[in-house]
């Protein structure tokens, strides 16, 4: 459902539940920073530099939206969200521990390693779906750009932070060891979130069935032509991001020789460009309409992507990496308000399970795919076919009706 886009002058950090839940994502974010960061370059170390076997640890980790994410919205409106999110960051701190006693005791199989993203990644999305109900609960409906902003700038700075922050650990501790930070982190999310306090969430589940409930978000989407349009273009150009954000670490280290901290910390400068973006996404909206600065991400896409693919050298590839952080910011923001503000409160999880699950069907396969092509020929030629299909689906955008929406 539509609703009129609408300004208040009350600070949005008077409401207290959208402040603790703020915080609590905060942790989160640098904590999955740090270990999506992690698994990857300790996968390519142990498998002797193999970039399928990087790639495939990410395919292994975008695996669970495609399997769960629509079942995982349904459950979320059922349950109590609070209970359920301090289920999801407590199960994900034993999985890391898990995964730290397993590489400290010199145990490398990557089959095991492969489950422990899945399941990971399982559990991330079960929190993240959570929160997108909670965002909606915790803020008046015409706050929801604002909150996502901030939700988005907590994100980029993650992207800022938690990339140097990584340099930092690499360079006092082993990468196992780096897990341990984001245990850590991850518990102290967990007491925030035992504080938060939202009415709605005490609620009866259902009386329906599951798959009554399952159906009714379904025809929720499928009758809203906008979120069914929105969802066609998110799935191309979240297909081409998730290749190109791993195809960067491969690339930085094989093509720069960059060291696993030094990369870290370059690939900060994405969250310098996210920054910026979520400091006027505000200001923005109120020049532009929401479809607009829809397509205006997915184009600034394409042209880091061109950059991406022209660098020889580490000017370049900085710039191309604000532009993309920029770029990405935008988009997102745009995308998660776009859904905020057609969805109903109480549709809230399976809407965005369903769109969650759509928005992710293509990357596994696109991942999985850009491992051999890196391996015949080269981390370049990913960032040309990403861009030539960004530039694509931008031209294809801009003569819909969906670009026209305020």
């Amino acid at each position: 459902m539509g609703s009129d886009y609408s300004y208040q002058s009350k600070s949005i950090w008077q409401y207290k539940e959208f402040t603790l839940l703020l915080s609590a994502s905060l942790l989160l974010s640098i904590g999955n920073k740090i270990y999506e960061l992690l698994l990857p370059l300790i996968m390519y170390d142990q498998s002797g530099g193999s970039a399928i076997v990087m790639t495939s640890m990410r395919t292994a980790e975008l695996l669970p939206n495609l399997f769960f994410g629509i079942f995982i919205g349904v459950i979320v409106d059922r349950v109590n969200k609070k209970t359920w999110a301090i289920m999801m960051i407590l199960s994900q701190a034993i999985v890391l521990l898990g995964v730290y006693l397993m590489f400290g005791t010199g145990v490398y199989k990557p089959m095991i390693f492969y489950l422990a993203g899945f399941i990971l990644m399982t559990l991330n999305y079960g929190f993240f779906n959570t929160q997108v109900s909670l965002i909606k609960l915790s803020v008046p409906l015409n706050m929801l750009t604002s909150a996502n902003a901030k939700f988005s700038f907590v994100d980029t700075f993650v992207n800022i932070m938690g990339p140097v922050f990584l340099g930092i650990v690499l360079s006092f501790l082993s990468m196992t060891q780096g897990i341990l930070v984001t245990i850590l982190l991850y518990m102290t999310a967990f007491l925030l979130i035992k504080y938060l306090s939202i009415s709605e969430i005490q609620k009866v589940a259902s009386k329906k069935s599951f798959w009554s409930d399952f159906k009714e978000g379904w025809f929720a989407f499928k009758d809203n032509q906008y979120l069914r349009t929105m969802t066609i273009y998110v799935i191309l150009v979240n297909s081409t991001m998730s290749v190109v954000s791993t195809t960067i670490l491969f690339f930085g280290i094989e093509n720069l020789g960059l060291s696993n901290s030094s990369l870290s910390i370059i690939l900060s400068i994405a969250g310098v460009g996210g920054l910026v973006a979520s400091l006027t996404i505000n200001e923005l909206r109120k020049r532009m309409k929401l479809g607009v600065l829809f397509g205006i991400a997915i184009f600034l896409n394409a042209v880091a992507y061109i950059g991406l693919y022209m660098t020889n050298h580490l000017l370049l590839f900085a710039v191309s990496l604000f532009v993309l952080g920029y770029a990405t910011t935008i988009y997102i923001i745009s995308a998660y308000t776009f859904r905020h503000e057609q969805t109903l409160t109480h549709l809230m999880g399976r809407i965005g399970g369903i769109t969650g699950t759509l928005f992710r069907i293509g990357m596994p396969i696109t991942m999985l795919i850009s491992g051999w092509i890196i391996n015949f020929w080269g981390s370049s030629f990913v960032f040309l076919g990403a861009a030539i299909m960004n530039l694509l689906v931008f031209m294809s955008y801009w003569k819909t009706s969906l670009s026209k929406l305020k």
